[in-house]
């Protein structure tokens, strides 16, 4: 099952997430609608300024959106991972250059 079919599962950190939804279109006459059968769509739902914004994603689009988010995920992964090392790094950078000042 793709991660498309469902919502992403939320994250501590801010994410978008990507899902298909279902809905009927407003056209009563539509083939679609009168048999009852609802319109796959997708949508990219993320957080700008503290509010949740929605955004239609063409069902073309749709591969290159999820590669997107993959490997924005993994970048953010990948950081969280560097990111100790760096504070390591500065820590002993930063007592090193005290170490010069004081002898």
């Amino acid at each position: 099952m793709s991660e498309l079919d469902h919502a992403l599962p939320g994250r501590a950190n801010r994410g978008s997430s990507h899902v298909r939804r279902a809905r009927k279109l407003k056209f009563p006459e539509h083939y679609g609608c009168l048999s009852g059968e609802q319109h796959q769509s997708y949508v990219l739902y993320d957080r700008a300024e503290g509010r949740r914004i929605a955004v239609y994603v063409p069902e073309e689009l749709v591969p290159q959106v999820q590669r997107g988010l993959d490997n924005g995920r993994a970048l953010q992964d990948r950081l969280h991972k560097a990111a100790p090392r760096y504070i390591k790094a500065l820590k002993r950078a930063r007592a090193e250059a005290k170490k010069s000042d004081e002898g």
